[in-house]
């Protein structure tokens, strides 16, 4: 007997829709354009363009987490081919990675070439890579672009599509959501797809998630196919109630051939085929143990001669302070250093002119909502900016972000060094936390993990990179890092 995927979701939250009218006309036109719809896709059309008695949409977010090649880019296509040829909407479609994107677009352009009622609503189609766009004889218009942190500013969309969400960065969010919110009265959504994330590069989704379960917001829809902690893997049945897709695009046989071939990592079979999360709830770590663990070294190498940056950064009321130096080396690495950590910020500034004895180059950065302002502690024994010299950085809110995204990348890129347990402590710890409307965010430490060493290095390592290095030869002008 064949087995087929469960067509209800597993987990859902569902908005009251009063009219059905605009998501039944999209999957008609879906059907006429060739897209063969599954009843799990035409109900997710459904929650996505159902509507309110005062014709908005129900859902202002809607999220879609379903495994691998379960067929969610199909529903894709029939919400963007409505909102485009029926709505005459400006859609965003961006996926994390640029392929996906480019074979997206190839995709829904082949559909609407195929289909000569439908291709005569297109006006044009820009193909130059980076650029990809079809525009509509309505008016109407779909981008595609790969996520980034800029990709997206200064331009207007009623609609973002956010494939591969498992990958959807609050760096990313910032940086799209704001073209949404200049729209005045037109009617907005953002519709997420994807599967659990691994990491903290999925906290959109994992954030989003979270609110579902919580409850309270009656503008959110949320659909997910998983399994439980107890299910085991290898039954079928836990394949069909969590791959709707099952017995139509995905085979049985299939799933046993990856089920064989991941034996030896489970973890990852349940999480990739069978769309399993952690607990509701669950915090997202910013950095992975495997990123962290790589930087490590018992030796440091040798550093370049900048001047020597420190940053500073407490715990709540000052509990604890602690003093980070970054460093940097050849090729483009990194380390930060541990040099003191004590109770309170009365010792900071004389534990700094101490150092500047030595070492007459002496940067001091900190955040002033965290630490309080220093700058006259840091005067008052010598630390001070002099001329186009810069030697006391208090940050911004907007620094502290860029700051803490440096950090990160600068760890996944494995260019980060360090020797000290007070780092990984402060590592193994950290999530992310969002302020100002999603805008910015920075490190903050989950089950009482002090991040403030995280904080203090992240702060030293935006400085450092703008710090001019000697090279032999090349007189006093250096090189600068950025």
């Amino acid at each position: 007997m064949t087995l087929v995927g469960n067509q209800t979701p597993t987990f859902e939250v569902v908005p009251e829709v009063d009219d059905y009218s605009t998501a039944e006309d999209a999957i008609a036109l879906a059907k006429l354009a060739g897209i063969v719809l599954l009843p799990w896709q035409e109900e997710q059309v459904r929650r996505i363009l159902g509507l309110t008695v005062a014709g908005e949409w129900a859902a202002v977010r809607h999220a879609c987490a379903v495994p691998r090649q379960s067929g969610k880019g199909v529903v894709i296509e029939a919400v963007v081919l409505a909102k485009t040829v029926l709505l005459g909407e400006k859609v965003l479609w961006t996926a994390h990675h640029s392929q996906t994107m480019i074979e997206a677009f190839h995709r829904f352009k082949a559909l609407l070439e195929s289909n000569p009622g439908i291709s005569t609503k297109v006006a044009k189609v820009h193909q130059a890579t980076g650029r990809e766009t079809i525009e509509f004889v309505n008016g109407a218009r779909v981008r595609y672009s790969a996520r980034s942190k800029s990709a997206t500013r200064g331009l207007g969309f009623t609609t973002i599509i956010v494939d591969e969400a498992q990958e959807f960065t609050m760096l990313a969010a910032g940086a799209m959501l704001p073209v949404m919110s200049g729209q005045r009265d037109l009617r907005t959504q953002l519709l997420m797809f994807g599967t659990p994330p691994y990491d903290a590069r999925g906290e959109m989704f994992n954030d989003t998630r979270a609110a579902a379960y919580s409850g309270g917001d009656d503008r959110l829809s949320w659909s997910e196919w998983s399994c439980e902690p107890d299910d085991r893997p290898d039954d079928p049945k836990v394949w069909a109630r969590t791959n709707p897709s099952l017995g139509a695009i995905v085979m049985e046989d299939k799933i046993r051939d990856e089920w064989n071939a991941l034996q030896g990592r489970p973890d990852v079979f349940r999480r990739e085929r069978l769309g399993e999360w952690g607990k509701s709830g669950d915090k997202a770590l910013a950095l992975s143990e495997a990123e962290w663990v790589q930087g490590y070294v018992s030796v440091f190498p040798k550093r370049l001669e900048t001047a020597r940056v420190i940053g500073i950064d407490c715990t709540y009321n000052a509990e604890m302070t602690t003093l980070i130096e970054a460093v940097l080396h050849r090729d483009g690495q990194a380390s930060l250093v541990v040099l003191d950590a004590a109770p309170g910020l009365a010792w900071v500034a004389d534990a700094l002119a101490k150092i500047k004895r030595s070492s007459p180059r002496v940067i001091a950065t900190f955040d002033p909502i965290r630490t309080g302002d220093l700058t006259a502690d840091l005067r008052h024994v010598g630390i001070r900016d002099g001329g186009d010299k810069r030697r006391v950085v208090p940050v911004t809110s907007r620094d502290l972000t860029l700051a803490c995204d440096g950090l990160v990348r600068t760890v996944r890129e494995g260019k980060l060094l360090h020797a000290d347990p007070r780092l990984d402590a402060a590592a193994a710890g950290a999530t992310r936390s969002t302020f100002d409307d999603g805008k910015g965010w920075k490190l903050v430490g989950i089950n009482g993990a002090d991040v403030s060493p995280l904080i203090a290095g992240a702060l030293a390592l935006r400085v450092l990179r703008d710090q001019r290095v000697s090279k032999p030869g090349n007189g006093s002008r250096g090189l600068i890092l950025k």
